[in-house]
């Protein structure tokens, strides 16, 4: 997927965190589209999206939206967002801006709400849960690559879904869970596909400075 948009999250971070001197200009999500020669054309106008950033591989933090903003505005929002912004991780600090830290920038799609709760694949599939249990809501998400990146079995995502969600259940209980809640009707699931972006951050010096050059 396009290396412009990632480069577009870390422009945007750099600039909100002041990491370049006062002497360097800030660059458009169409620079680096003309620079890389991608066709923006090629992706959706509006799409749900989410930014995770990592560092030494690890997660660092990761928020997203599932309502269709424009491509560059809600990149924009979120690179800053999920950086700043994700309750669970102090924030990203200007010292952070370096060859550990990478970004990946994921469209969301092709959204289908699915009564199996087995109806979807790993490594391809997102997932997303709404349900409410005895007068509390309960809602979670995991992007497409989680499960194949934690090296999950379905059963074992399912139920760390729940975990995401803040709900507290036995394993051994979830599949009877998922069941019952689907039958029944209380409970939403949908798997949905990502078109998934990556660059760290040598990356996107790089490619930064092939717009730089005079």
């Amino acid at each position: 997927m396009s290396k412009a948009l990632c480069c577009y999250a870390f422009e945007t971070l750099i600039n909100k965190l002041n990491v370049l001197d006062s002497q360097s200009s800030k660059h458009s999500m169409k620079n680096y589209f003309d620079i890389l020669q991608e066709n923006i054309h090629q992706l959706p106008k509006q799409a749900p999206l989410f930014i995770t950033w990592n560092k030494n591989d690890h997660l660092r933090g990761c928020i997203g939206t599932f309502q269709n903003l424009p491509i560059e505005s809600g990149i924009a929002k979120f690179s800053i967002s999920s950086a700043l912004n994700d309750p669970r991780f102090p924030p990203i600090s200007k010292s952070e801006i370096n060859s550990k830290l990478s970004v990946s920038v994921t469209l969301l799609e092709n959204f289908i709400e699915i009564k199996d709760y087995y109806d979807w694949t790993i490594g391809l599939n997102g997932l997303k849960i709404s349900f409410n249990y005895d007068n509390e809501h309960y809602s979670g998400t995991f992007l497409p690559s989680v499960a194949e990146d934690q090296d999950w079995d379905k059963l074992t995502t399912l139920y760390y879904l729940l975990q995401k969600a803040e709900f507290s259940i036995a394993k051994k209980n979830v599949e009877g869970f998922y069941k019952k809640g689907l039958k029944e009707g209380w409970m939403k699931l949908s798997r949905y596909d990502g078109v998934k972006g990556h660059l760290d951050y040598d990356g996107f010096i790089k490619i930064r400075q092939m717009i730089d050059k005079p």
